[in-house]
């Protein structure tokens, strides 16, 4: 895997590649990563917000069996 960066627009939802890169899209799969201007960055944070989105999918468990640690890498 390499890296290649350059900035771009977002049109409702879709990422532009200039046309010096076009050759990636014959490309099947790549990661990526986006980095933002702080002043365009939410006021929450982001951390929080998936705390608080996982209490929210969280289920109760009435009946739970904890393990040891020698239970869990017994052969």
């Amino acid at each position: 895997m390499y890296a290649i960066e350059f900035e771009t627009s977002i049109d409702n939802g879709i990422i532009h590649i200039p046309e010096t890169y076009k050759e990636l899209q014959k490309n099947k799969k790549a990661k990526v990563i986006i980095l933002i201007d702080d002043k365009a960055a939410p006021e929450e944070n982001p951390q929080r917000l998936t705390f608080d989105k996982f209490l929210s999918n969280s289920k109760k468990v009435d009946h739970l069996t904890i393990f040891s640690r020698d239970d869990l890498h017994e052969r």
